[in-house]
C-alpha cells in the first residue's frame, strides 16, 4: 500500500476532485479492510466517485501484470481517518 497525492495527470483529480489516493498492488486483504471503514466512517458506496472517497482497479503499468487498486479520497483529512481506524498487519 502506497499514499499518492493526485495531480493533473489523475482521472479522479479532474472528474471528481479528489487529491489523495492509497495504491494496492492488486486486490489483497488489505483492500477489504480499508473499504469497510470508508463504508463506516464515510458512508457511500466504493463505485461512486461522487463521494468523498471511491475504489477502483486501474490500469496496469508496462511490463506488469497485476492491475493496481485504487482508493481515492477527496479530503485528505478522510485518508487519516481511515488510516487511524483500520487495523492492517505489516508483511515482512
Amino acid at each position: 500500500m502506497k499514499i499518492v497525492k493526485l495531480n493533473r495527470r489523475f482521472k479522479q483529480f479532474k472528474d471528481a476532485g479528489h487529491t489523495v489516493a492509497l495504491r494496492f498492488n492488486g486486490w489483497n486483504t488489505d483492500v477489504p479492510k480499508v473499504e469497510t471503514i470508508c463504508r463506516e466512517r464515510l458512508g457511500g458506496r466504493s463505485y461512486d466517485n461522487r463521494n468523498s472517497w471511491y475504489g477502483y482497479f486501474g490500469s496496469p503499468a508496462r511490463g506488469n501484470t497485476y492491475r493496481p487498486y485504487w482508493i481515492s479520497f477527496r479530503n485528505e483529512s478522510d485518508l487519516t481517518l481511515v488510516l487511524l481506524s483500520v487495523n492492517l498487519t505489516q508483511n515482512g
